[in-house]
């Protein structure tokens, strides 16, 4: 669906911070091979054979895997061993990073007290603050991607083309997100993402939607159309992301980040459900659940405008690995900057949904070269292979909340 912009005062060429930042193909280029196809002007058609993985591509899925469930035991077994007060690191535990990877093995024993644990935690569970590396190159953002000098205020009124109004009930869990942030002029910058509510004070979301620093999280729920008196707003307490995201320097792998509302910002957000994610009644592939349906407040077309109603389509399920769900659009209806984050849902056969995956990428049209219009294809980060992860974060932090600040 075709995502959603903020309103900027009227001259300012202000580019939109972090949180809308899908990957663009030819947008923002990360590498030599991705250059040179940029610059060929587009040929063929978009046909099913280009929708299957290729063996390469089966196989970085297969790589992933196993490395996702390396982390995932290499947390439990340190989280396991914080729990019994151990003064020694598990000897799969990562290497320290920053300050405590100067000293010396002397100083590192001496370091490593239970408070000295928790306090570099985050990183024995593959996790970090949310942070872009030194020297990454900035994700696209809304008005970047889509060629906006300006930035419009969103018209009143359903804007949908080849996209449907949602029903809320529809769609569990769904909100919206908007990294806010003010500069030294006292410009606001806001981005505009999806999320979805996986437990009582918890969200998950893109790790590129707050990849860079804002002042505020801001959440609006429990309303389809964002300008209802209804709708609810609230401000997050923190944000955590996959310590092996690292924007497009690593083609937007370990897409996911959680976000963390204390009981009182749960209170001001009102009566959002928490959604079932992850496992799914039948394993989960093309042959099982050849659809999907998500939703957002993205931009209706590609040069439009960000939608102030939820909307939803419905999405071919292509290819579903460890790491990543490749998602098709359908009668040319499909995933749109501002939809990044928000949910993926298939439906069981009892007819209740479950949450599978998170928006990471749109693509170009193959055909034409265009963004959001078409047949193109999506990617979705794959709820099911980083459960483990999800899991050990939010143990960790509803452990001790300062380990994860």
């Amino acid at each position: 669906m075709r995502r959603t912009y903020i309103a900027a005062l009227a001259g300012m060429a202000f580019i939109l911070a972090g949180c809308d930042q899908v990957r663009l193909p030819g947008i923002n280029p990360s590498s030599a091979e991705e250059k040179a196809a940029d610059t060929a002007p587009p040929a063929g058609s978009y046909t099913e054979t280009d929708l299957q993985p290729t063996p390469e591509e089966i196989a970085e899925e297969e790589a992933e895997a196993a490395r996702i469930a390396a982390e995932e035991a290499a947390a439990a077994s340190a989280l396991e061993t914080q729990a019994e007060g151990a003064t020694a690191a598990p000897e799969d535990a990562p290497a320290p990073s920053g300050d405590a990877a100067n000293g010396t093995a002397a100083d590192d024993e001496a370091m490593l007290t239970p408070e000295a644990l928790r306090a570099t935690s985050l990183g024995l569970v593959n996790a970090s603050r949310c942070t872009l590396p030194g020297g990454a190159a900035p994700t696209p953002t809304v008005a970047k991607a889509a060629g906006a000098t300006e930035l419009e205020e969103p018209m009143l009124g359903t804007e949908a083309v080849n996209a449907l109004a949602a029903s809320l009930s529809a769609f569990p869990g769904i909100v919206k997100i908007e990294p806010r942030r003010t500069d030294a002029a006292g410009i606001v910058a806001s981005g505009h993402c999806g999320a979805v509510r996986v437990a009582r004070n918890w969200f998950v979301t893109a790790a590129h939607c707050i990849d860079e620093p804002f002042d505020e999280i801001r959440l609006i729920g429990e309303a389809a159309n964002l300008r209802s008196p209804e709708a609810r707003r609230t401000s997050a307490e923190y944000a955590v992301c996959h310590a092996g995201y690292q924007g497009t320097d690593n083609g937007y792998a370990n897409d996911i980040a959680l976000v963390r509302l204390n009981e009182e910002q749960i209170a001001g957000l009102g009566n959002v459900p928490v959604a079932r994610f992850g496992q799914t009644a039948l394993p989960l592939a093309p042959a099982n659940y050849p659809v999907g349906d998500m939703a957002g407040w993205g931009l209706t077309r590609f040069d439009g405008q960000l939608s102030n109603d939820l909307l939803t389509t419905r999405l071919k399920i292509v290819a579903a690995g460890p790491a990543a769900i490749t998602v098709s659009s359908e009668n040319g209806a499909g995933p749109c900057i501002g939809d990044s984050g928000g949910p993926l849902y298939v439906t069981e056969t009892d007819g209740s949904k479950t949450v599978v995956g998170i928006l990471s990428v749109v693509e170009q049209n193959r055909a034409t070269g265009h963004f959001c219009e078409g047949e193109y294809n999506g990617r979705y980060t794959n709820l099911q292979g980083y459960a483990g992860w999800i899991s050990s974060v939010m143990a960790l932090c509803e452990q001790d909340g300062t380990a994860c600040r």
